[in-house]
């Protein structure tokens, strides 16, 4: 199972990708794209439901956490979990430009 660092009020919390997390983020905005578009825009609700399914938690629990961290503080790592949760858990890395398929 893959894991993401994140800090909440000065406190390092691991969010971690789980099936149960990548369905409730995946329902957050009608897929995974969605809920990136969420973080971009900066929708606080959006970063409470994701840390929240990640710590396996209500948002209600996370949000005086997620609101004094601060949203620009999470929108990197977060996204980088929702893309994680997208491919099944695992990092997420680009293809390298000029690397593909069926080179030797």
């Amino acid at each position: 199972m893959s894991e993401v660092e994140i800090t909440l009020r000065g406190k390092s919390e691991t969010i971690r990708c789980t099936l149960k997390a990548a369905k409730a983020v995946n329902a957050l905005a009608g897929g995974f794209q969605g809920a990136l578009a969420r973080l971009a825009n900066m929708d606080q609700e959006a970063y409470f439901q994701i840390v929240a399914a990640g710590l396996g938690k209500k948002p209600i629990d996370v949000e005086q956490a997620v609101y004094e961290t601060g949203l620009t503080n999470l929108t990197e790592p977060l996204s980088n979990f929702v893309l994680m949760l997208a491919n099944g858990g695992k990092p997420f890395i680009a293809a390298e430009e000029g690397g593909g398929e069926g080179e030797a």
